[in-house]
């Protein structure tokens, strides 16, 4: 385990992902998925917030339809 690796270990844990009323705040947050990683890398730096937006509702929009079909 690194130094860095350590000092976190005994840090308080911090959510990266908090949500609050209408809106959720991401911190520190950090995503190694290969295919996810590939697909903002090919998008303008300007426009990767938004895409990561949009990719978000288009993955929530698909798991809801798929909760759906299983209880039915």
């Amino acid at each position: 385990m690194s130094d860095e690796e350590a000092a976190n270990a005994d840090a308080p844990a911090e959510c990266a992902v908090e949500v609050s009323g209408t809106s959720m705040h991401i911190r520190h947050l950090s995503i190694e998925r290969p295919a996810i990683v590939a697909y903002l890398a090919r998008i303008a730096p300007e426009k990767q917030a938004i895409a990561l937006v949009h990719a978000l509702e288009v993955g929530v929009t698909e798991l809801i339809a798929r909760r759906e079909r299983f209880q039915r």
